[in-house]
């Protein structure tokens, strides 16, 4: 049976109050194999499922739960000062591999060495590398393991920009 682990939201700080508009939200699922399933937030709010689900490796040194959703989605890559660059290296990655991002986060399986890989890898870079003007934030359920926790805060942090975790009785952390 699958639980909600981790809710991951990616927004932009409003320009007059607080809180976050949020454009993107993804559900970790724990429960036999780790998965996220992603979201567009459209008005509403309402939450168009994004096809798919990215089943990760939180074991991996590092992991990239927080990274690789930013670049599957075109929603998010906006937020980032270089996502332009993000955006043609995903157009490329579909011309020469067949598919872009998206589909190599939330429908196949990209690993070491397989096609696409080199791509995926420089835009993980060029994401981490540069700072991203939107918000993410994170909020940990009890179901979520010591073992994913880690990888999110990890990652999180390799993130140049406003990045919040929340535990959940929503004290922030």
């Amino acid at each position: 049976m699958s639980v909600l682990a981790a809710v991951l939201r990616v927004g932009e700080t409003p320009p007059i109050g607080a809180g976050m508009a949020p454009r993107v939200e993804a559900h970790l699922y724990d429960g036999g194999l780790p998965r996220l399933v992603a979201y567009r937030v459209r008005e509403g709010p309402e939450l168009e499922r994004h096809p798919g689900a990215y089943a990760l490796d939180f074991a991996a040194e590092p992991a990239y739960p927080v990274t690789d959703v930013l670049l599957a989605l075109p929603d998010t890559r906006g937020l980032s000062s270089i996502g332009q660059r993000l955006d043609t290296l995903s157009t490329k990655a579909e011309a020469n591999y067949g598919r872009d991002f998206g589909a190599m986060v939330f429908k196949t399986d990209v690993e070491w060495g397989s096609d696409g890989y080199g791509r995926l890898f420089e835009a993980r870079s060029q994401l981490e590398a540069h700072p991203f003007d939107g918000q993410v934030t994170v909020t940990l359920t009890p179901a979520v393991t010591d073992e994913q926790a880690a990888a999110l805060r990890a990652n999180l942090d390799r993130l140049a920009g406003l990045t919040r975790v929340y535990v959940s009785d929503s004290d922030t952390e």
